[in-house]
C-alpha cells in the first residue's frame, strides 16, 4: 500500500470530503480513499467498455481469413515510383 500526502487541497474540496465522511461515519482519510478508488475504478471500467466495443466492431466474421496486406503495400509503393 502506498502513502499519499495531498498538499494545497482546495478548502471547498476538503470541507465536502469532511462533510461526506461525517455523514457516512468514516474518517476523512477513509472518505478520500474511497473517493479516489471509485474515481479510478470508473475510469478503468469506462476504458474496458470502449475497448470491448472497439474489439466487437472490428472483429472479423468467423470463417473469413485475414487479408494479406503485402500486395496492397507493394501496389502503393509501386504507384509512388
Amino acid at each position: 500500500m502506498a502513502d499519499v500526502k495531498i498538499r494545497k487541497l482546495d478548502d471547498r474540496v476538503a470541507r465536502a470530503l469532511r462533510t461526506r465522511a461525517a455523514q457516512r461515519g468514516v474518517s476523512l482519510e477513509e472518505e478520500a480513499r474511497r473517493t479516489l478508488s471509485d474515481s479510478v475504478a470508473k475510469k478503468i471500467e469506462a476504458f474496458a467498455r470502449r475497448a470491448s466495443a472497439t474489439r466487437a466492431a472490428t472483429r472479423r466474421p468467423k470463417g473469413k481469413k485475414a487479408s494479406d496486406s503485402t500486395s496492397l503495400i507493394r501496389k502503393d509503393r509501386d504507384a509512388w515510383g
